[in-house]
């Protein structure tokens, strides 16, 4: 499964992050992400290939909660 995280800098700190599953919806995350005032330049894109068996997806889960 893929799912793309769109995240905002400010500052070199992280300060927004959002998930979405479809390139279409990263393209509106990107665009409400500069209609709240961030630069375009600040704003990355990262396609996350995830494992969708259960040992997997627990795997991806856990490393992102810590």
């Amino acid at each position: 499964m893929k799912l793309y995280r769109i995240s905002a800098t400010q500052d070199a700190e992280v300060k927004e992050v959002v998930w979405v599953g479809s390139q279409s919806d990263a393209g509106k995350a990107r665009k409400d992400l500069v209609a709240k005032g961030y630069k375009r330049a600040d704003i990355d894109t990262e396609e996350v290939d995830i494992d969708t068996k259960k040992d997997g997806l627990l795997a991806f889960l856990n490393e992102r909660s810590a």
